[in-house]
């Protein structure tokens, strides 16, 4: 698993702290010292810009590319109060009035993908009980490949799943887990989360990861059995987990406790529902859903860490952008400050 590592942008004096370390973490990946160079102009385009028109929460994040092809995904984010023109912005490299916009153009040009998605800020807030939430605000991806001949196979992890994880702020370690594996034609994906936080939650977790990393295609229900044996000596988790079949244009999905998990643009809504227990120490019966999966389809799986109010009506076209993307924007504006949290994104 990847870890995402950010960085407030408070002031213009956060900018080259900024710099320094993506310079230094795309350093350790291997990049030359002139895409070193282009990196720096990049992050330092990103922070002046924020830095000068985004308002609130404004983060630089940097990781390494989901999969087995090395990487840079460099993301930011802000509440602030969005782009009203993106093309306009991107095309002309000049800043929309009062918003993060000049430079883009010259991120796209020196980065080898690029996306951004921006909406803007409207009277009021959304309320979801006693919550407030702002849900607008710029969001902007961008990858650089250490190998540019790399093929669209070697990418696939990284195009067609998108994810975000974070731990319990007052923790060093995250109790919650992810897993992408792929057996031909089949994809295992799954998210976990170690009861509680801290380090008994990651015993956890850790413990259902190795398990799964010997799938070799069985199906869903021995998954569970077996994750739920190994976790008997640990404090427990829960996990749901889907298995995508391109081949019979499939998907099929087994929840045990409180992982949500919702499916766009297929041809049938996703029920599944999940079995009330805990790995490790009490499971029921797995209930298995089959669904039909078809281009365009996208699966959307959360720890509780993750507020359940988020809904895809907000975010006019964001389903139309990568599952990365989408991720992020998920975790930016839902994510608990009382809990790891987790959000995965597969396509």
């Amino acid at each position: 698993m990847r870890e995402i590592r950010s960085i407030e942008i408070i002031n213009d004096s956060s900018i080259g702290a900024c710099r320094r370390a993506v310079h230094e973490f795309a350093r350790s990946l291997g990049f030359s010292e002139t895409e070193l160079a282009q990196i720096d102009i990049v992050v330092q385009e990103i922070g002046t810009n924020a830095a000068r028109y985004a308002t609130e929460n404004r983060w630089l994040h940097f990781a390494p590319t989901l999969g087995d092809a090395t990487g840079l995904e460099l993301f930011y984010w802000d509440t602030g109060p969005g782009i009203y023109d993106i093309d306009r912005a991107i095309r002309d490299g000049v800043s929309t009035s009062g918003s993060l916009g000049a430079g883009l153009g010259s991120i796209r040009r020196m980065m080898d993908e690029f996306e951004i998605y921006s909406t803007v800020r409207k009277t009021g807030r959304l309320k979801f009980g006693s919550i407030e939430r702002n849900l607008h605000g710029t969001t902007l991806m961008a990858r650089k490949w250490l190998d540019a001949e790399l093929t669209e196979e070697n990418k696939i992890e990284s195009r067609r799943f998108g994810v975000w994880m974070r731990s319990h702020p007052g923790e060093q370690v995250c109790g919650d887990a992810y897993f992408i594996r792929r057996r031909g034609a089949r994809f295992l994906v799954a998210v976990i989360d170690g009861l509680g936080h801290g380090d008994g939650a990651k015993e956890a977790a850790d413990a259902a990861l190795d398990v799964l990393d010997e799938w070799m295609g069985e199906g869903l229900e021995e998954v569970f059995q077996s994750v739920h044996n190994a976790l008997r000596a640990t404090r427990g988790a829960v996990m749901g987990a889907a298995i995508i079949d391109e081949v019979s244009g499939r998907f099929h999905y087994a929840g045990v406790g409180n992982i949500e998990a919702r499916v766009f643009n297929t041809p049938e809504p996703l029920t599944a529902l999940p079995v009330n227990g805990t790995l490790g120490a009490r499971m029921g019966r797995v209930k298995v859903w089959t669904h039909s999966w078809t281009r365009g389809a996208t699966l959307v799986m959360a720890s509780d860490g993750l507020s359940g109010t988020w809904d895809m009506d907000s975010y006019p076209g964001l389903l139309d952008r990568s599952p990365q993307m989408l991720a992020s924007i998920l975790m930016r504006d839902y994510a608990r400050g009382t809990d790891d949290a987790t959000v995965l994104v597969a396509r």
